[in-house]
């Protein structure tokens, strides 16, 4: 890579938040730190130079696409099967120590994937990748929010969450047009064996994050931490409501893996790939700015409107498909949306649950995508991949009352919530 866009990247980490006059102190040191590391650690995380080959490279080792295909499914499963023991670790023994241990397991998985001779050690690196992303669902955005809100800086969450997950979309847009560039010149193989580095990088990232500590008393042992997470998400209103928009906004996005089909009727093969990074980037400005307009309008009002954005153009962009339509398809409101999202679901978690009430919130999204993928999957074959993205798309209008009741009701005081944002009612 060329030294000025990596340094241009870079700036986009290091630049140091905005704070008042004031001198700043060990919590808002932590608080710089742990920012520029996660930005960092999401970059490093997802520069995946196999992404946009993956199915193929698992189909050359196998000899099968069937066989690829059941690797990305008991991918999925894993992941799902992993999250709420990985949850109540990351709340009984602390963020940093779970986010090192996802990093370790992510790079034994991508070692896995380099040297498999067959299908049996690329299942069992499926498997570990699968517990390594439960490691970190929950317990990254945890991580961030109980650092802030140890230096009194929670309602700056929006802000630092969208920087910090913008750095995905960079990351998967430079990676996938480096993976193609180094696929057709070497092999398949060249660019599984490449993606290893960044994974060990973000052990070395994660190594100097620092532990926040502000977690009160736990419970005596882990059935007694997920009852009380469970009874806490049950007695609050705004919570159930949150937590279901977070699972079907996650459900929606098995329209992810469908969308290209749909692309490859308008646009010629070779424009995918171009799609594929224009979507990354329009998603990245959408992060990058959430945090402003979330500070304008509420996050309650940001979530609702996007919702409405996103289900107005994918509409428009299926009821009559033309050149135009894959371009509508791609919006800045998810990057705002999903830091919406997460900044209700942390404003209402529990200090001592944070990560574990993630994870349960994680584990029903899980449900609810395989069986939106399969629904979506049999759909497909009777109806067409038009008919499929409408049937996702009804699926998370569901979402959209939820939203609204949030959005009326979720600055009211509900038992164990933390409170609502005024700007939000």
């Amino acid at each position: 890579m060329p030294a000025r866009p990596l340094l241009h990247v870079r700036a986009l980490f290091d630049r140091k938040p905005r704070r008042s006059g004031r001198p700043p102190n060990a919590a808002d040191q932590t608080v710089d730190r742990n920012v520029r590391q996660l930005s960092w650690f999401n970059f490093f995380g997802d520069f995946r130079l196999y992404g946009p080959i993956m199915v193929i490279y698992f189909a050359q080792v196998t000899g099968s696409y069937t066989a690829a295909a059941s690797l990305l499914a008991v991918k999925k499963l894993s992941s799902a099967a992993f999250e709420v023991p990985t949850g109540v670790l990351s709340d009984r023994l602390g963020r940093r120590g779970t986010m090192i241990a996802g990093a370790v397991v992510m790079v034994t998985a991508h070692v896995g994937y380099a040297g498999a001779p067959g299908y049996g050690l690329l299942l069992a690196a499926v498997v570990l990748e699968g517990l390594a992303t439960a490691l970190w669902s929950g317990n990254n955005e945890s991580l961030l929010y109980d650092t802030l809100l140890q230096a009194g800086r929670e309602e700056e969450f929006p802000r630092h969450s969208g920087r910090v997950n913008s750095m995905f979309q960079i990351a998967l847009a430079l990676a996938a047009a480096l993976g193609g560039v180094i696929a057709g010149v070497w092999s398949l193989r060249t660019v599984v064996v490449l993606s290893v580095v960044p994974q060990v990088l973000c052990v070395l990232v994660a190594w100097r994050v620092r532990e926040p500590r502000v977690r009160g008393p736990l419970e005596s042992n882990v059935l007694a931490h997920l009852g009380s997470a469970v009874r806490a998400i049950r007695r609050n209103p705004v919570l159930r409501r949150m937590t279901l928009v977070s699972a079907l906004r996650y459900s929606s996005e098995s329209a992810a893996q469908l969308s290209p089909a749909f692309v490859a009727g308008l646009w010629p093969l070779w424009a995918l790939g171009l799609w594929r990074t224009f979507g990354h980037g329009v998603a990245f400005v959408g992060f990058r700015i959430s945090g402003r307009v979330i500070g304008r309008v509420g996050a309650a009002r940001t979530l609702l409107f996007g919702e409405l954005f996103d289900n107005v153009a994918n509409f428009v962009a299926l009821i009559r498909p033309t050149v135009v339509s894959p371009v509508l398809l791609g919006s800045p409101a998810y990057g705002m949306s999903t830091i919406a999202q997460q900044t209700l679901l942390q404003r209402e978690f529990t200090d001592r649950e944070r990560a574990t009430m993630g994870s349960l919130a994680a584990l029903l999204g899980s449900v609810l995508y395989g069986l939106v993928a399969l629904g979506a999957g049999l759909v497909t074959d009777r109806w067409g991949i038009v008919a499929a993205l409408f049937a996702i798309q009804g699926v998370l209008l569901v979402a959209l009352p939820l939203a609204w009741w949030v959005h009326t009701h979720a600055s009211r005081p509900t038992g164990t919530a933390t409170g609502g944002d005024p700007k939000d009612t």
